[in-house]
């Protein structure tokens, strides 16, 4: 199950449980856990638009942090950046990005940022070969 779905089902059990223990009290109860149901919802569409946006804004951050890494790196080399947004996770604070160089196209180098710091997270050689990469970071 991926971070999406479990928080999903956290959030529509919370209100569950909260619409059956309402049957248990009187008007005054209920109302005041339909309340509580009512700032759940909001609260949650809240956090479903503005998620993207700062998701947007860690991913620009992270990726201006890779490409200074690389060009300091490795100044004379090309490259292409890339990530599938939409496998990032909803909670996880691991974005990956990953970059293939110009002059070796069959080699996916996959950056993370950990604690400020650019660190390589893996390499995926084509047809699972392996081989020394080279650009590849101890």
């Amino acid at each position: 199950m991926d971070l999406k779905a479990l928080e999903l089902s956290f959030v529509f059990g919370i209100i569950y449980f909260f619409f059956v223990i309402s049957f248990f009290f009187r008007k005054r109860g209920k109302i005041i856990l339909y309340s509580f149901v009512a700032i759940i919802l909001l609260s949650y569409a809240v956090l479903l638009i503005v998620r993207p946006y700062i998701q947007d804004a860690k991913y620009n951050k992270y990726t201006q942090m890779v490409e200074e890494h690389l060009e300091e790196k490795y100044s004379n080399a090309s490259w292409k950046i890339s990530v599938d947004k939409d496998s990032l996770s909803t909670t996880s604070n691991r974005y990956e990005i990953q970059v293939k160089f110009d002059d070796e196209p069959t080699v996916l180098y996959g950056y993370r940022v950990e604690n400020g710091k650019v660190i390589q997270a893996y390499v995926s050689f084509e047809n699972n070969a392996y081989r020394n990469g080279k650009y590849l970071e101890n």
